[in-house]
């Protein structure tokens, strides 16, 4: 089965195609990302200026910069070639990484996307949200990024296509536009394997809507929001499945598929000249297991591979070499950063904290911050008490914390055994009881406002929709 191929003349959503290759209109660095291309990014067409730390720090003084957030739904970091893959997974990600700002020990706050995104837009750790369970939602007392830039003059918009970002979750909040895309031009699709249900579409549908907002509002300042779901959906061609057949192979192929879609809104944005006035955020929510502590999939744990996710800034000039920042951060950093580089006010009392300072010299921030990641395994069981599993790491050692049951707590010591494959709670008892501590006071947090996390009643429709994208939710 092979993809159609939609041409960038007007009236056509995408890329021209020579041979079987795309050549993007202006920006040929992304060709090696189509059928048969094989050749290393190139400079040549990047037409950005090559930028200093200084423009970096200037950034938060201009008047023009729009910002767009990239969110690929399930990107493991790993799996990708700039976080040292083997494979060539993501050659448009990784030209942008190396020619931008990359954050290369980034952690996510939860292995399940609402509750992961509830931290990530609010700045605060998942007991602080409140977001634990499937029919919570965002107070309409949280602060979001997108309020922040609405209420700075920027257009604000959201294009979404995971069930859990939807507004009635109440993640619309500062959006002037916030849709799911219509299901159209969808190429036929590979799927690792028959699933009881599928949302509509794919990222095809996100980067058309996308595309159009560009061209649409070309001349205006923006903010623009992309959550994209063909990794999470393992969504692939026959011309991007070129890893293999098994379940990880087919994670790898829809990985590369979604990279190739990124590359197309890539190309747009130079082609209409904005990449001189656009900063781009590219993160993700949590990442994916293949059998490494026994499940495949992720929303059962909090284990390394499910939590480890990319944090990579592409700026509106090219940093040449490319910056990494090797401590450690979390998805609530992302937002206080961002928002420090572009010169605007951050969320109020949030817990993750600003690391533009790590790029301008203040060298202050904490280095070494602790880690927090939270899933309440019941999330999806309203029947079910509350059961939380905690993951902590300070310093060399990361401690799995199941709250009801803290006998089967799991101990790692991460500086040599990153994957988290040897327990050494029996070995290091110091260091197993201060993260418990660590916990169980992380535990104790409360949201900044009153009431804590409203709740919702699902309708039929919703939870159809939500299952479809294979999760288990009781009634």
């Amino acid at each position: 089965m092979r993809r159609n191929r939609w041409s960038l003349e007007p009236g056509g959503p995408f890329l021209a195609v020579i041979g079987r290759c795309f050549v993007p209109f202006l920006f040929s660095v992304l060709a090696l990302t189509s059928t048969g291309c094989r050749e290393a990014p190139s400079d040549a067409f990047d037409t950005r200026q090559v930028g200093t730390l200084e423009d970096v720090a200037a950034l938060a003084s201009r008047d023009d910069l729009n910002v767009v957030f990239v969110l690929v739904d399930t990107l493991r970091a790993d799996r990708m070639g700039s976080y040292g893959y083997e494979r060539a997974t993501t050659p448009v990600l990784d030209y942008f990484a190396g020619r931008g700002l990359r954050f290369a020990d980034h952690r996510a706050q939860s292995s399940w996307t609402k509750t992961s995104m509830a931290s990530l837009w609010t700045g605060l750790h998942p007991q602080r949200t409140d977001v634990l369970t499937y029919n919570d939602t965002l107070a309409p007392e949280a602060r979001l990024p997108a309020e922040i830039f609405q209420e700075a003059g920027y257009f604000t918009a959201g294009i979404w296509r995971n069930g859990w970002v939807a507004p009635n979750f109440g993640f619309q909040q500062g959006f002037d536009y916030y849709v799911t895309p219509s299901a159209r031009l969808a190429p036929q699709a590979l799927r690792q394997k028959p699933i009881a249900g599928r949302i509509d579409g794919t990222d095809i549908d996100a980067i058309y809507t996308a595309i159009e907002f560009l061209r649409a509002n070309r001349d205006r300042r923006f903010f623009l929001y992309m959550h994209l779901m063909d990794v999470h959906q393992y969504i692939s061609t026959e011309e991007t499945a070129i890893f293999g057949h098994t379940y990880s192979d087919a994670y790898d192929n829809a990985v590369r598929w979604t990279d190739e879609q990124i590359g197309e809104f890539m190309a747009e944005l130079f082609r209409l000249s904005l990449q001189d006035r656009t900063l781009v955020v590219f993160a993700s929510d949590h990442g994916e297991a293949f059998g490494e502590h026994g499940s495949e999939g992720h929303a059962r744990d909090v284990h390394y591979e499910v939590v480890v996710t990319p944090f990579i800034l592409s700026f509106p000039f090219k940093l040449d070499p490319g910056i990494v920042v090797e401590q450690r951060t979390e998805n609530v950093d992302v937002w206080p950063t961002v928002l420090e580089l572009v010169g605007l006010p951050s969320m109020k009392e949030t817990d993750g904290k600003s690391r533009a300072g790590w790029l301008t010299g203040d060298r202050t921030a904490d280095p070494t911050p602790i880690s927090i990641s939270h899933l309440d395994r019941s999330w999806g069981q309203p029947k079910m008490d509350p059961n939380p599993v905690i993951g902590v790491q300070e310093g060399d050692y990361r401690l799995l914390h199941d709250a009801n049951h803290p006998e089967n707590d799991l101990l790692f010591e991460v500086g040599s055994d990153p994957h988290e494959r040897r327990n050494v709670a029996t070995e290091a008892p110091d260091a197993l009881a201060k993260l418990q501590d660590r916990a169980k006071l992380y535990l104790q947090g409360k949201t900044p406002w009153d009431g804590g996390a409203p709740e919702i009643e699902l309708d039929d429709l919703s939870l159809r929709q939500l299952r479809a994208l294979g999760y288990s939710i009781d009634e």
